[in-house]
């Protein structure tokens, strides 16, 4: 039976929180248990050189800092959007969103540009690849 026991003591939280816990027992790292913490709950020595916490007073600044520190967020925000575009067919939609380009209103036409500036940059590029220096016409 005395195994049994032991096991049920070990399952209780302690009721005291040395410092050295502390910071692992509310997420905080030990720099802001000091600045934050510390100057509004009540501290006890444990030993000679121990400092210890009464866990019941850490939850409650918890919860007080909780609700004073909390922000409010919108009651229908969606936090989970997709990371992707693709829409599963769970949701009635199609595999992926469909994306059109933006349609030209001109008919393409075959033939000469007549824009001199445009056959200018053309002869540039044409004698850049070809190595051929541009007709100056």
């Amino acid at each position: 039976m005395g195994n049994a026991t032991a096991a049920k003591v070990s399952s209780i939280p302690p009721r005291f929180i040395r410092f050295m816990d502390a910071p692992g027992y509310l997420g905080m790292c030990p720099d802001e248990i000091n600045k934050t913490v510390r100057p509004n709950v009540r501290e006890f020595p444990i030993g000679k050189q121990g400092v210890g916490f009464d866990r019941n007073e850490l939850d409650q600044w918890a919860d007080a800092y909780v609700e004073s520190k909390s922000i409010e967020k919108a009651v229908n925000q969606d936090n989970n959007h997709p990371r992707s575009e693709r829409q599963g067919e769970a949701k009635g939609g199609k595999p992926w969103r469909e994306k059109r380009s933006p349609i030209s209103t001109r008919r393409a036409e075959s033939g000469k540009s007549t824009k001199c500036s445009e056959v200018r940059d053309f002869e540039k590029a044409l004698a850049l690849v070809t190595g051929k220096k541009p007709s100056s016409t």
